[in-house]
């Protein structure tokens, strides 16, 4: 079977070519796997190009490791239970927002490119903590390492200025992530990357007709929260939203003998089976697990559940091996 490549790819492979910087690599790397048409014909690429990409990840990871020089270049390595990204134009206020959200300081200020690296702050949501990435504001001359931040995100939070033109902004927004091959609606070229918009400065003086036609034109298609970072007017149900659209759930092991103490969750993906489960605490689970019981807020109370039972949030389990 042909692999038929759109002309984007070879757009992107010649980027890629030239290339000098390790990190920039691996940005056009990742965006031609996200371009490739996903069918049998592409099989074969699709493997070469995540064996370069997990090699040049090694490459750039023990370049750290040893200091060595590489260019300018950022990136965020992932920790809690899922990394969040903020994508947005000068002024919108994401980094009003980053503090509303974590123990993060940063500065913030009334004048555009405040930020101009990424800032990180730890999200906690009922027992577990997110990661949410502040980045420079999204302009013309943005460097790759910034869609490389894009890329790399579990969501992307497209943050929105309710005192400004959301329909206008979005539009930009829109149109450079296509750009570089990130797509937040269905397109015949690449994959789509989770992510819902945020409408910030609702507390000022907008006009509430332009916010209500943005809201009725998009959706359908997205999620859209409004909030203020001022006056924490929306923040809990962003916090909500965020956990909902990293698709994750959080499983409570319970010891042998022992009462239930749901603390310390394992995070998992959305769909995880239990013997799926078993390897992910330990390799050796998964090999000599007998049985296991559950229970949950939906009828288990300590049954015994098949190696195949799909888990759910707040589930707890306690593996017979």
């Amino acid at each position: 079977m042909p692999a038929n490549l759109p002309p984007q790819y070879f757009e992107v492979e010649k980027k890629y070519r030239e290339a000098k910087v390790p990190q920039e690599k691996l940005v056009y790397l990742q965006e031609l796997l996200s371009i490739i048409p996903k069918h049998k014909g592409t099989e074969k690429l699709q493997a070469e190009l995540k064996t370069k990409i997990s090699k040049l990840k090694d490459a750039i990871s023990k370049q750290k490791k040893s200091k060595g020089a590489g260019g300018t270049w950022y990136q965020v390595e992932k920790q809690g239970a899922g990394q969040v990204v903020f994508v947005g134009l000068p002024n919108t206020g994401k980094s009003s927002l980053l503090n509303a959200l974590t123990n993060a300081h940063v500065d913030v200020a009334l004048y555009p490119f405040t930020t101009n690296l990424p800032q990180v702050g730890m999200m906690e949501f009922e027992d577990i903590k997110i990661q949410i990435v502040d980045t420079p504001p999204l302009h013309d001359d943005a460097p790759p390492w910034l869609f490389g931040l894009y890329r790399n995100g579990d969501i992307l939070v497209i943050v929105l200025d309710a005192l400004a033109d959301p329909h206008k902004d979005f539009a930009t927004i829109n149109s450079a992530l296509n750009n570089k091959n990130i797509f937040l609606e269905s397109h015949e070229f690449g994959d789509i990357k989770n992510g819902f918009i945020v409408l910030n400065k609702i507390d000022g003086r907008h006009n509430a007709t332009v916010i209500n036609s943005f809201i009725s034109k998009h959706q359908d298609i997205f999620t859209i929260i409004s909030v203020s970072a001022t006056n924490a007017e929306g923040i809990d149900l962003f916090k909500r939203e965020i956990f909902s659209q990293l698709k994750i759930i959080r499983v409570y092991t319970k010891k042998i003998g022992h009462p239930i103490e749901k603390r310390n969750p394992v995070v998992l993906k959305q769909g995880t089976t239990l013997i799926d489960a078993a390897e992910y605490i330990h390799k050796d689970f998964k090999k000599n697990l007998k049985f296991a019981r559950l229970w949950n807020d939906a009828g288990y109370s300590g049954q015994r559940v098949e190696k195949n039972h799909v888990l759910n949030d707040g589930d707890i389990v306690e593996f017979h091996v």
